[in-house]
């Protein structure tokens, strides 16, 4: 894979650390806008890539590249990928997806009727707890609650709270806890099992009606699956899913996923396992070696669950920022 990497953010920093890990894919060209272009020269230079633009169109046009990842703001993900894909390159996007269920349905089809490839980066789906996570889940028996915490302090909270939103807290930006972080936990949640039959989302709000952190309830036939997410304050991450045979927790936050405890049976009876997966450069290195995979192997099986997936979750978000009165794009 030829790569061509959109951003120079934070993202795109952990994104070509990563990268040093998979050899089949190469990096021949970097866009970052006019006014940070000392930062992305800078990268350029870190991670020796020749080409460094300024006009996204232009890098279209000019890059070998076949790939374009996207690592920008996230009220932007939509049109940067439509541009790629409308080029003849394959997308890998950055989470969320899209703004809308209907965006990312549009990429679906673009993506699809041109026979290209374009993908979600979530690392949640290419990692070794996950699979064990699926094998575990019917040992459970019948599901009957779900609890995932995602809270981590974010770096730009005290300049949020300074009067200097960066776009992670810009509701024109689609920024804030729903769509930066809780959107591991719904595709932890949506990937095991399914879209949910209600939605509801209650958040606290900062003073531009921001959602700095809150809680998603997402209502299934048996089961209630809460979900919290927050960048206001800190506290342990975890995932617990119980049934009535059993129960597992993940010690760690939904895009980790550093190991999990299978507890199975009640009372003295319970029996536990422990599992840890094996140790890795970084956790985005397995995502970018599958789309390196189903790329080459023409999967489109693979594209096309990812897509549907994608989608699901796209409308999701959308319901529960409905819910949550969160106006995004003002």
């Amino acid at each position: 894979m030829k790569l061509a990497i959109v951003g120079n953010g934070k993202i795109v920093t952990e994104c070509l650390f990563a990268l040093q890990d998979v050899p089949e894919i190469e990096v021949v060209s970097i866009w970052g806008r006019p006014t940070s272009l000392d930062r992305t020269k800078s990268l350029a230079d870190d991670y020796g890539i020749m080409e460094v633009y300024t006009d996204y169109e232009k890098m279209l046009t000019e890059t070998n590249a076949d790939t374009v990842y996207i690592g920008i703001i996230n009220s932007l993900h939509y049109d940067y990928a439509k541009l790629a894909l409308i080029a003849g390159k394959n997308v890998i996007v950055e989470k969320p997806f899209t703004a809308t269920a209907e965006q990312a349905k549009d990429l679906a089809s673009i993506a699809l009727d041109h026979h290209l490839f374009i993908f979600e980066a979530m690392t949640v789906f290419h990692n070794e707890t996950y699979e064990k996570i699926k094998e575990t889940v019917p040992w459970l028996g019948r599901i009957r609650m779900v609890q995932c915490n995602f809270s981590q302090y974010s770096s730009r909270y005290q300049k949020y709270k300074d009067g200097f939103p960066a776009p992670a807290f810009q509701l024109e930006s689609y920024g804030g806890a729903l769509m930066d972080i809780n959107v591991y936990n719904i595709n932890f949640v949506v990937g095991l099992f399914g879209q949910p039959e209600d939605v509801l989302y209650v958040a606290n709000k900062g003073y531009n009606g921001i959602d700095v952190s809150g809680t998603l309830i997402l209502v299934y036939k048996d089961f209630i699956a809460e979900l919290v997410a927050c960048k206001d304050s800190d506290s342990e991450s975890f995932i617990i899913v119980q049934g009535e045979e059993g129960y597992f927790k993940v010690p760690d936050s939904a895009n980790s996923l550093r190991g999990l405890d299978i507890f199975i049976g009640h009372g003295e009876n319970i029996a536990k396992e422990e599992f840890r997966p094996k140790e890795i450069h970084h956790r985005m290195v397995q995502e970018f070696k599958d789309f390196v995979k189903a790329i080459e192997t023409d999967d489109y099986e693979a594209v096309n669950a990812s897509l549907s997936h994608s989608i699901s979750v796209c409308d999701i978000l959308e319901r529960a920022a409905e819910s949550a009165g969160l106006r995004y794009g003002e």
